[in-house]
């Protein structure tokens, strides 16, 4: 087991949507940065798995505790899955900048939010629950 299954396993929920939007991003770098280089077989995986990313992301939504927010966010999350669709097909660096700049907005909010509500890090995670492999 490598370093990152590792923390993926025994991360709290809420430092693993933090993983997830980071991951995200990282992603979208290297898609872009793949691009550039006219390397569209890794810029497709990198966009494919953030696409993977986004709907683990969307899936973990309580839709019925979440209310107005969550309905928002499943909005914002399908927008940029299609987005990166269009993205992928065009090879459209813009769009993947886009999509990047909303999952940076994410993240800085949701850590924003973990500190004021004092983080969940002493929560064990559901050893039973599938998890996504974020890695390459």
């Amino acid at each position: 087991m490598d370093y990152t299954e590792q923390m993926v396993k025994t991360a709290s929920p809420a430092k693993l949507i933090e993983m997830l939007y980071q991951r995200a991003i990282e992603l979208l770098d290297m898609s872009v940065e793949s691009i550039n280089k006219k390397d569209f077989i890794n810029a497709n995986e990198y966009i494919k798995k953030c696409q993977d990313i986004i709907t683990e992301l969307n899936l973990s939504l309580d839709m019925e505790k979440g209310g107005d927010i969550a309905k928002n966010l499943r909005s914002l999350y399908n927008y940029m899955f299609k987005v990166l669709v269009d993205a992928n097909i065009k090879k459209d660096t813009s769009k993947i900048k886009e999509v990047r700049e909303y999952l940076s907005e994410l993240l800085e909010t949701w850590r924003e939010a973990m500190k004021n509500v004092g983080n969940t890090a002493n929560q064990l995670p559901d050893p039973n629950r599938p998890r996504l492999n974020i890695s390459l």
